[in-house]
């Protein structure tokens, strides 16, 4: 057997575990795309067409990084949903592999396996890496930038320090091109910082000496990766640079009803909650109304959590008295890394709790409920009579979860109507009929204007064959002989409508989903 193999059997594994858990089925699940994820590709399209921006204002704005590798997938496989798909599904692979490397650095092997196995088969990672929003880049970049981070005070080689900074700057920098949580990294950093520099300002001269050229590398790197997009928020468009988050803050009059107060305790409560009983109801980001965490987990997180942020109090007394550990830095950092992760929904009172908002503790939260189970692990292995079934229980436990994350996804949410309606799997069949037709001057398609850029996107190949109608307005449209008229699922009660004012058409085509719902009307002369 090749020794490298041997070494690292079980991180394949998990790696293959977790390629099958995101990348399998990916052409039938999730069944469609979803209009926001297809107008990420029609911004991908627009890269394709030589429009390179750092920031794209469709939507309320959102993030170019993303978009990129969605241009990227247009050119190799095309436009289909599950091509976008791929592209975010790639993204949680990413994760789980550099959360075992940065648990890895922090803990040992043993805990960073524990910590990869928990993201791969997580049924919310999964469900959420496998829609085709920006949002996935985000924790990618951010375990990825922690990763970095740790690497510099913990390598003690200035040139390896050097390198480290280099990409840790690189890798914080792009991360502003993900998503609108990932800006939390800035001032959990810097606090983080000035909290070490505290502790150590006593060997202030030796910290200098030490740590001046990986500082300065990382502000120059960052400085480098930062700049485009720093341009477009703060001198081009500074406007962009909040973008939806004003619309749906703790603040907003219309969300809070005038009580900022209850309003954000009720969004505290209700985010806490959603790790342990019940978490987004929104299929595109969370099996709906399942924890964020798996009962299995779930115990040993709060274990965790409640006994790191603890942790986070020690480091500052730590600091004050000049004597701070690293066990101990450590595990405060990923204390307020999770607890700075919940800002972005903390100050939000709109669909709580939110998977996407939320999708910056991913990797934090699985490294701690790692750490629980290790302690717990300890205890058993401290007992004679219980230590030699370790194995047995370990086989039990660790299976348990990835059925328990099989089952929700491919069990569950793969069986369940509102799963394909909430992709809108009846927009893509549309798609896929209007490209086969292709017959703009003759083809009317009654669709609201939102949900029209799936349709929009998913046949620019036969350069959109059809001609939008509003759905309400849709029965004043007369048709000729050779000419149809398209109702999707969404737009059922407006072809009634139509067959009231025009009762000359006839249905030439009437397609069921395997739920035997109606998902597309075709009405004909």
């Amino acid at each position: 057997m090749n020794p490298w193999f041997k070494k690292n059997w079980m991180l394949v594994a998990i790696i293959f575990l977790a390629i099958v858990f995101r990348f399998w089925q990916i052409g039938s699940l999730p069944a469609g795309l979803f209009p926001d994820e297809a107008a990420y590709g029609i911004d991908g399209r627009s890269i394709t067409q030589g429009d390179m921006q750092p920031f794209y204002e469709r939507g309320n704005g959102r993030e170019g990084l993303f978009m990129y590798f969605l241009a990227l997938a247009i050119k190799l496989f095309g436009y289909h949903p599950w091509a976008n798909h791929l592209a975010s599904a790639s993204f949680g692979l990413g994760t789980v592999i550099v959360t075992y490397f940065l648990t890895k650095q922090i803990f040992g092997r043993r805990a960073a396996l524990l910590a990869a196995f928990l993201v791969a088969v997580s049924p919310y990672a999964v469900t959420v890496t496998r829609t085709a929003f920006r949002a996935n880049t985000m924790p990618f970049f951010g375990v990825l930038t922690m990763y970095f981070v740790t690497k510099i005070f913990t390598d003690t080689n200035l040139r390896a320090r050097t390198k480290h900074a280099i990409f840790a700057g690189l890798s914080f920098g792009l991360g502003f091109y993900t998503y609108i949580s990932f800006r939390m990294l800035l001032p959990l950093l810097f606090g983080f910082s000035i909290i070490l520099l505290i502790g150590y300002r006593d060997r202030l001269r030796w910290v200098w000496t030490e740590y001046k050229k990986p500082a300065t590398m990382f502000l120059v790197a960052f400085a480098v990766a930062f700049a485009w997009i720093g341009y477009y928020f703060f001198i081009s468009h500074p406007g962009s640079f909040v973008g939806r988050a004003g619309q749906v803050s703790i603040f907003s009059p219309e969300l809070n009803k005038g009580d900022v107060v209850g309003t954000a305790l009720n969004v505290f409560k209700l985010t806490i909650l959603g790790y342990f009983t019940e978490g987004d109801l929104n299929w595109r980001h969370n099996i709906s109304g399942a924890p964020f965490l798996s009962p299995f987990i779930s115990p040993f997180f709060l274990l965790v959590i409640s006994w790191y942020t603890w942790q986070f109090f020690v480091l500052l007394w730590q600091a004050l008295r000049k004597n701070i550990t690293h066990h101990t830095a450590f595990r405060a950092m990923l204390a307020i890394w999770f607890w700075f992760m919940l800002v972005p929904e903390l100050t939000t009172a709109e669909g709580i709790p939110h998977g996407l908002r939320l999708i910056g503790t991913v990797p934090v939260i699985f490294i701690m409920s790692a750490q629980g189970i290790m302690w717990f692990w300890r205890k058993i292995e401290a007992q004679p009579y219980l230590v030699r079934f370790k194995n047995v229980y370990a086989a039990i436990f660790l299976t348990s979860v990835a059925i328990y994350g099989f089952y929700l996804y491919f069990g569950i949410a793969a069986n369940s109507p509102e799963y394909y309606y909430s992709f809108r799997s009846d927009l893509t069949d549309v798609s896929y009929y209007l490209n086969d037709r292709n017959q703009k001057e003759n083809t009317y398609l009654s669709l609201d204007a939102f949900s029209v850029q799936t349709v929009d996107y998913l046949t620019t190949p036969s350069n959109q064959p059809y001609q939008l109608l509003i759905p309400e307005k849709s029965y004043l449209q007369p048709l000729k002989p050779g000419d149809q008229i398209i109702f999707t699922q969404s737009t059922l009660p407006d072809a009634e409508k139509y067959i009231k004012f025009n009762p000359t058409v006839k249905p030439t085509l009437i397609k069921k989903n395997q739920f035997n719902q109606i998902i597309m009307l075709v009405y004909e002369k």
